[in-house]
């Protein structure tokens, strides 16, 4: 029997440390744009008024508390380590609570369920960390609660968890309530009367804040959109104040087979829950943004060739991935294209579609439209948070502009935080310089693209704004590939022609781009019965591909080939077969 106790004791702890490290090795490699989302919407100022601000409001302290953690997810390792030390707590404290109610041997793994749970519940990159924290507080108040011997020590703890813990940490409160009624039943008048304190209490607040009375009873700072209250959240608020109570009325169990079938459960759950709730369209959204924001080329396209995106935030992000590494009029038909919008994005009022967009039109020179999305998008912040990412790039905007009184304003502000101080430093020192500024490899190469004249912007006719970039600055070679694509993606091919000729100044040296060159023997194809006479210099292999494809698609417009690699991946085929098949699709997968 000793031998059975001993092997739970050590099984126990050993699982607890595996658990933070499997927390702490999933958001450090598969988790890290999660991290990069919650950080890139606050901006946490080492300042007393930031902190009076915070304290200002019920939860305030959770609040403070969740995103001073939150600013260390910029370093992603030190996030994804601190995040599984709150997991980690978070689970210790629910085996406390477990323990306080009388859980008998063999049950340990059930305590690993509300942090299960959680996992599942910030799946949801609108959970704020402030509501962790909240529970992790709460729940010690639960234990310190448990603890107290006497009556008029715990009616002094209710009242003051009520009251001054409300304001610190916000509604989980009341938990501690419905907790000690669980436990214990036969008071129940104490705990009806410290149900209705606790009420007046929010009422009186109430009375004194601008909120309405469903976000006070629902928490502030918990979720991102205050409009309502997640069915999750409730959940969990339940789920953390019943279940030590029902683990404690399981039955003791010494059956080592019991508790390795418990631990085997929770595995392949836990597994369960990852593969379910953090593989969907909004994390791919997330993650593509993420990547956008640490120049990672590569990825992006690698995992676009993996698994292509359909919407035009992913299909832009893909496509800007291909600017950037110069290939964009090479491999453009590689990946599913939906017009003109997976280029540029129609323009939504929320905080992310315009982030990736505003960074494109920052690449090519469209100063003020980058810096009209990165101010939108952070405005669109539904708890009003600033962005830290997000002012970066407003500053750089002002600073290629000129416009160095408003860069320096929020560079001052920038000096306050911990991870962009150092660059605002850095910024500050160039104001005023033109010399260093102009030749700065961005802000230098920047102001080169930028076109100084007044114009009206038109999303609808990037065509003509691009076409003014290129003929601006010759040097800027993505705006005229830009413009090429814009037209083959909207399969225009009259101004595809018109806009060719100006190629001659983008410095091609080796070859014309493969997607155009398959757009100028679609046009030559389209007026004469052979390849003889052509003007261009298009590759060999292109010509019999063209001829095959041709060949192919008079025999069987439905022919399989003409939609699959290498056919498929051809202006010839959006052209003329995808279209078909455009309408339906982009219907159905038109989400942001």
């Amino acid at each position: 029997m000793k031998k059975t106790l001993s092997v739970f004791r050590h099984t126990d702890f050993l699982s607890s440390v595996i658990f933070a490290l499997l927390i702490f090795a999933f958001f450090a490699l598969w988790g890290v744009s999660d991290l990069s989302f919650q950080e890139q919407y606050q901006l946490f100022l080492f300042t007393p008024s930031y902190f009076c601000s915070r304290l200002a409001a019920p939860g305030g302290l959770s609040d403070y508390i969740a995103e001073f953690i939150t600013q260390f997810n910029y370093l992603y390792v030190l996030g994804a380590l601190l995040t599984a030390l709150l997991f980690w707590t978070f689970q210790q404290l629910t085996a406390c609570l477990c323990r306080q109610n009388g859980m008998r041997k063999g049950w340990y793994p059930l305590t690993f369920i509300p942090a299960l749970a959680m996992l599942w519940y910030m799946s949801d990159v609108h959970v704020l960390p402030s509501f962790l924290i909240s529970l992790i507080a709460v729940m010690a108040l639960m234990v310190l609660y448990c603890r107290l011997s006497t009556r008029t020590a715990r009616v002094i703890f209710m009242v003051l968890s009520q009251s001054v813990g409300y304001w610190l940490f916000g509604p989980v409160t009341l938990m501690l309530v419905f907790y000690g009624l669980f436990r214990d039943f036969h008071s129940l008048l104490f705990y009806l009367f410290t149900f209705i304190y606790a009420v007046a209490v929010i009422l009186i607040i109430a009375q004194f804040r601008p909120e309405p009375l469903y976000r006070l009873f629902g928490g502030l700072n918990y979720y991102r959109y205050p409009a309502y209250v997640p069915l999750g959240q409730i959940f969990m608020m339940i789920l953390v104040t019943v279940w030590p109570v029902v683990v404690s009325l399981l039955q003791e169990t010494r059956k080592i087979w019991v508790v390795l079938l418990e631990y085997m459960v929770f595995l392949f759950g836990g597994a369960a829950v990852i593969l379910y709730s953090y593989n969907n369209l909004e994390h791919q959204m997330v993650e593509y943004d993420y990547l956008v924001r640490v120049h990672a080329w590569d990825k992006i396209i690698s995992k676009a060739e993996k698994q292509q995106p359909t919407t035009p935030l992913g299909v832009s992000c893909v496509n800007f991935a291909l600017s950037q590494q110069g290939q964009l009029c090479d491999r453009l038909f590689e990946f599913y294209q939906n017009g003109e919008e997976g280029l540029f994005p129609p323009f939504t009022r929320d905080m992310l579609s315009p982030v990736s967009t505003g960074e494109i039109f920052y690449s090519l020179g469209m100063v003020n439209d980058a810096e009209r999305y990165m101010f939108e998008a952070q405005q669109a912040i539904p708890n009003f948070r600033r962005s830290g990412r997000l002012e970066q790039r407003i500053i750089a905007c002002e600073i290629i502009n000129g416009h160095y009184a408003v860069a320096e304003k929020l560079l001052h502000e920038l000096q306050h935080t911990l991870f962009y101080s150092a660059w605002a430093n850095r910024q500050l020192a160039l104001l005023g310089h033109e010399n260093l500024i102009n030749a700065d490899p961005v802000y230098g190469k920047l102001r080169r693209y930028r076109v100084t004249k007044d114009y009206l912007f038109s999303d609808t006719e990037m065509d003509q704004m691009l076409g003014l970039l290129f003929s601006h600055c010759h040097e800027n070679k993505n705006a005229y590939e830009y413009l090429m694509a814009c037209e083959l993606v909207n399969r225009n091919m009259q101004k595809f022609m018109a806009y060719y000729p100006i190629g001659r100044f983008a410095g091609y040296t080796d070859h014309i781009p493969y997607a155009i060159q398959q757009g100028l023997l679609y046009d030559w194809t389209q007026k004469h019965n052979s390849f003889d006479g052509m003007p261009y210099s298009i590759d060999p292999q292109w010509q019999q591909a063209m001829a095959q494809f041709i060949e192919t698609y008079m025999r069987n417009k439905k022919d399989p080939s003409l939609i699959t690699p290498p056919l498929g991946n051809t202006f010839w085929s959006y052209m003329l077969v995808k279209v078909q098949l455009r309408p339906e699709k982009e219907k159905s997968k038109a989400i942001y």
